[in-house]
């Protein structure tokens, strides 16, 4: 082939595509081990990444993929912050008082031991260097969404596909459990992500319809279905940090199309509003009520489902090693530990309603990364999140690509989530290309 020809290397869009579409609907066939047989679905295809991206970068090296000044340009700000993160979650593992035993697979049931945070940095290395198609990603992974709403409702309505609900198990029994995912909390971060992910592709390709024409008219209608399909499974699913991440990226949207200088106006008023509403909420149950309770100084260890309780503790145990944490995958021994040599309760119940009283992490991904890696690497973690949100800028207010978008709306849940291999390799994945300008 000669210099200078336009084909561009596929093997990373493919991948990408597999990633965002195909992942979300593998598993085993049950709910019982759905983590564990996502984890080794995940470490297979970080291998078909690597050998994807191995293909491209030959094909690189033989051709000319597009003219010089066509180029992509590659910031090494972010590979910079990746690399330190995962070098310091390298020394908090060889640092631990755990053995490798421990820290290398974690010793719960989650499996975000090192070995795990070693494909999250892998797939970011991969994507962060690599061409990827926007187009395809975004038909394939509503194409992926489109089964998943098609289990979820067979679901709903009494069926068991892929006989994923163990024997006399079924959705009326366990609505927490739903779709190829399984608990709802990892279903929304999933849909979370696609949420950015196409309402910003929709706005993209709208412009590009504008411009060049009914030609482009295929990619903006694919989008218009599949992001009502996104956000309805959002609500129904009825997980509050999904409405709140939600909120926060049709601000962002919203706050884009207006004038520059009714922007900031506007943002102070809603959060004024947002404040008077929290502070005279006359509700008596719910997140808006608990906040409300807060405010007023009323607040109690078990709201947000002892959320309160469980950052408030995880908080004092990473005062004991504050440099370098525990090592990956240490939380569940080193937190009840610390329960109980302190004599601390976590409440049981609130209000009559039962609540869970142990955990094996912090539900808070920002948490997890003080208590498990220590300050320095949640500084470079959200060093790396805000430089993916705020790279393109009109003045204070973030201009967000798909990408971008989609990690706009994880670092919220991220807040009320945690990181597990059945959400967080799409994550990274995102992470990377948000770095890179979408073709």
């Amino acid at each position: 082939m000669q210099s200078g020809q336009t084909i561009k290397p596929i093997g990373m869009t493919v991948s990408a595509c597999i990633w965002l579409s195909l992942f979300p609907l593998l598993q085993g066939g049950t709910f019982a081990r759905i983590t564990h047989d996502k984890w080794i679905i995940m470490i297979i295809l970080t291998g078909m990444t690597v050998i994807c991206f191995c293909i491209d970068l030959v094909i690189c090296r033989r051709i000319r993929i597009v003219p010089e000044d066509k180029k992509t340009p590659v910031y090494f700000t972010p590979l910079i912050l990746a690399s330190a993160l995962f070098f310091w979650t390298l020394l908090s593992c060889l640092f631990s008082s755990f053995g490798p035993e421990t820290w290398l697979l974690g010793e719960s049931a989650r499996y975000e031991g090192l070995l795990t945070q070693c494909c999250y940095y892998i797939l970011f290395v991969c994507f962060y260097f690599s061409r990827v198609s926007l187009k395809p990603v975004l038909i394939s992974a509503a194409a992926g969404v489109a089964v998943f709403f098609i289990v979820v409702l067979l679901q709903r309505s009494g069926a068991n596909p892929f006989g994923l609900y163990p024997a006399g198990r079924s959705y009326a029994q366990n609505p927490e459990f739903q779709g190829t995912i399984g608990n709802i909390d990892m279903c929304t971060g999933y849909l979370l992500l696609l949420a950015g992910l196409f309402l910003y592709g929709l706005v993209g390709s709208v412009t590009d319809l504008r411009i060049r024409g009914c030609r482009r008219f295929v990619l903006p209608v694919i989008l218009a279905l599949a992001l009502p399909i996104v956000l309805w499974l959002i609500l129904t699913m009825e997980v509050q940090f999904g409405v709140v991440s939600l909120a926060v990226l049709f601000l962002f949207t919203l706050l884009r199309f207006l004038p520059k200088k009714y922007r900031l106006l506007l943002l102070i008023l809603l959060i004024v509003l947002i404040l008077l509403c929290v502070w005279f909420w006359p509700g008596r149950s719910g997140g808006v009520w608990e906040l409300h309770e807060i405010l007023h100084g009323r607040g109690r260890l078990s709201f947000g489902s002892d959320r309160v309780a469980v950052w408030l503790y995880s908080l004092r145990l990473a005062q004991e090693n504050l440099l370098l944490g525990g090592g990956s995958g240490t939380f569940e021994s080193r937190f009840n530990r610390y329960i109980s040599d302190n004599s601390l309760i976590i409440p049981k119940e609130q209000d009559g309603s039962p609540l869970p009283d142990y955990f094996d992490n912090p539900h808070n991904e920002y948490v997890a990364q003080l208590t498990d890696h220590g300050l320095p690497a949640l500084l470079l973690f959200l060093a790396l999140l805000f430089f993916a949100i705020s790279r393109r800028r009109d003045i204070w207010l973030p201009m967000l690509t798909p990408y971008s978008a989609a990690v706009l709306c994880y670092m919220v849940q991220a807040f009320f989530s945690f990181s597990v291999c059945i959400v967080a390799p799409v994550f990274w994945i995102v992470l990377a290309l948000s770095f890179r300008d979408a073709e």
